[in-house]
């Protein structure tokens, strides 16, 4: 009777121990901090397992400078195992008075657990006295010793600029502890810039710098180039980065066997989620000078060269000839827009194919943006081609350079002639075929005969009589012709899709110019939804972000330009409610619309 008894006790026990075991608590490293001081705020649970869905409580009168740091701890005691996981936050105050922290949640075996509110007052005092014995009080806490000897930096090699130049930014981490892996969380959004990430090895590279008497371990994590697409005073917002920091766990016992244990041979550390994140930047631009401004100029900024070729001098009436321009320089060649060639009317132009080869390598964007035209001339004769400009804005010399093109001669003989005109968005295969579309009518004298009385013995019987055969072959021919089309129809989609992008885009800036905000962002997303559905042969009933977004990745196009795309339809979404639109959001818009189709055009033939 006793034994059951004691039996039942230790049940009760065990069950009440397991009760008390989970517990989730609140915990300051002080209670009384003064203006300018950090203090450590640490949520621990306690329990058989690792929580859920953990929540914490509204953080307004306090500046959250680091956090939530997740670290977890696991203990093995009498058969049992037992995890303590901890989040911990870095706060400094706002403003004096006394201050509630509210209750924080988190779900563990089913159950919602909440801290109880704690209380913080908030003095005067010097920060440098605060800061100092802050550092004293909390020298042990594992997330203050993380925050004061890991950071990351934001730097501009500019930050004075004009709209279009180029700025690159850099962002390095520093830390003086071991970094076992790290993350980039929050990508900047980069308002008012168009940005191309720029190439950084895989593997980080880490030099040795020494600030305010310490040596840091220093490595590039992300390099982008900007190019501002309005005046004034832009900000490069913070990018923030979760990194894995292994510390040495510390012991409190003087047990000989947690002294032995704790021997660095048996790798006593544990990983720490860290968050940092970098200083926002300003720049501050400027819009390019109103003087002197050259005829023509379309807003290239940069150092660049132009070459110009004709691929033969001599040619007959509507057989093609080629024209190609080369842009060559440093700046953002896909802003640059198409020069003004002039074309005398006896030559028939195309839109231009337009070809990129860009490098980003080191600290600038550089590269070709070749136009390749398609000329076919209707009448014989002696065409001459004149001479163009290509104007830009030299950042360095801050002054406005105009390039101009030597002029060409074309002698045309008479060739044959061609009735009807080619369609729109031809190429130059296209019009070799041409000849082989329709035959011409004989023309001559005409010889006639008087018809026999009887059909039978005549070549007109033997082609009756022939007829159906000759009209099923050419049934079973066309059939097959058919299919041949039909099953090309994602090719010519797929490579007329930036040409219609292109039209429509033109129809956008004509919207614009005219201050028609609604028709300008109806017409832009028309632009983009249409081009990735002709691009990606997505059908417009199954094109959605996620689709998009999914295919895009599949192709190897990068996060931030898809990012980029999925952000321009919402804006395009919004602005079309908005109550007004500025006219430079909207230019703004424009460009990074037609850079977006560029960019795409580049990963996906």
């Amino acid at each position: 009777m006793k034994s059951r008894a004691f039996m039942i006790a230790l049940l009760v026990l065990s069950s009440l121990w397991s009760v008390f075991a989970q517990e989730f608590t609140a915990t300051v490293d002080r209670s009384r901090v003064a203006m300018g001081e950090r203090f450590e705020l640490t949520f621990t649970l306690n329990g058989s397992g690792s929580g859920k869905n953990f929540r914490p409580p509204q953080f307004t009168d306090f500046l959250v400078l680091s956090g939530p740091n997740q670290s977890t701890n696991w203990q093995f005691i009498n058969g049992k195992t037992s995890a303590s996981i901890t989040y911990i936050y870095i706060m400094q105050p706002r403003a004096e008075g006394k201050y509630t922290i509210g209750a924080a949640s988190v779900e563990l075996d089913g159950k919602t657990l909440q801290t109880k509110p704690l209380t913080i007052e908030v003095t005067k005092g010097s920060p440098q006295q605060a800061q100092k014995q802050g550092g004293q009080q909390g020298g042990d806490d594992i997330s203050q010793q993380i925050g004061d000897n890991l950071f990351l930096k934001a730097s501009v090699d500019k930050a004075k600029c004009y709209q279009g130049e180029q700025v690159t930014v850099t962002y390095r981490i520093y830390t003086r502890v071991n970094i076992a892996n790290y993350g980039i969380n929050k990508v900047p959004a980069l308002t008012g810039f168009w940005s191309e990430d720029l190439e950084v090895p895989k593997q980080i590279q880490l030099t040795n710098e020494v600030i305010n008497g310490k040596q840091y371990r220093v490595g590039v994590l992300k390099k982008s180039a900007l190019f501002a697409q309005r005046s004034g005073t832009l900000e490069i917002d913070p990018m923030e980065v979760e990194c894995v920091v292994q510390v040495q766990s510390r012991r409190r016992s003087n047990d000989f066997f947690d002294q032995f244990f704790n021997d660095p041979f048996f790798g006593n550390v544990r990983n720490v989620n860290y968050k940092v994140a970098s200083e926002p930047l300003k720049i501050n631009v400027q819009p390019l000078p109103m003087d002197n401004i050259p005829p023509g100029f379309n807003g290239a900024v940069g150092k660049f060269s132009m070459e110009t070729w004709l691929d033969k001098k001599e040619t007959k009436t509507n057989e093609a000839v080629t024209l190609k321009v080369k842009i060559s320089g440093r700046g953002n060649l896909k802003l640059l827009e198409e020069p003004a060639v002039s074309i005398p009317p006896d030559l028939e132009k195309y839109d231009p194919k337009i070809s990129d080869n860009i490098t980003k390598q080191g600290n600038l964007i550089a590269g070709t943006r070749t136009y390749e035209y398609l000329l076919i001339p209707r009448h014989a004769g002696e065409q001459k081609i004149p001479s163009f400009p290509f104007s830009f804005f030299d950042a360095e010399k801050k002054s406005y350079v105009t390039l101009n093109s030597p002029g060409f001669s074309l002698a045309v003989a008479r060739g044959n002639e061609i009735s009807g005109a080619p369609v729109s968005g031809i190429t130059k295969e296209d019009v070799k075929l041409l000849g082989q579309d329709i035959r011409f009518i004989k023309s001559g004298n005409v010889s006639f005969r008087r018809r026999g009385d009887t059909l039978f013995g005549t070549p007109a019987f033997y082609a009756l009589a022939a007829s159906p055969v000759f009209a099923f072959v050419g049934f079973v021919l066309f059939m097959r012709k058919r299919e041949r089309v039909l099953s090309d129809v994602l090719a010519v989609r797929n490579r007329k899709a930036r040409k219609i992008a292109q039209q429509r885009l033109s129809s956008a800036k004509t919207y614009l110019n005219a201050k028609k905000r609604e028709d300008f962002y109806n017409e832009v997303s028309r632009a983009l939804w249409g081009y990735v559905s002709d691009k990606l042969g997505i059908p417009p009933a199954d094109l959605t972000i996620d689709s998009i977004r999914a295919s895009l990745e599949q192709k190897g196009v990068q996060v931030d330009t898809i990012n980029k795309l999925s952000s321009t339809f919402e804006q395009c979404e919004y602005a079309r409610f908005a109550p007004s639109a500025d006219s430079t959001e909207m230019d703004t818009m424009y460009n990074e619309a037609a850079l977006l189709i560029s960019t795409i055009e580049d990963h996906v033939r």
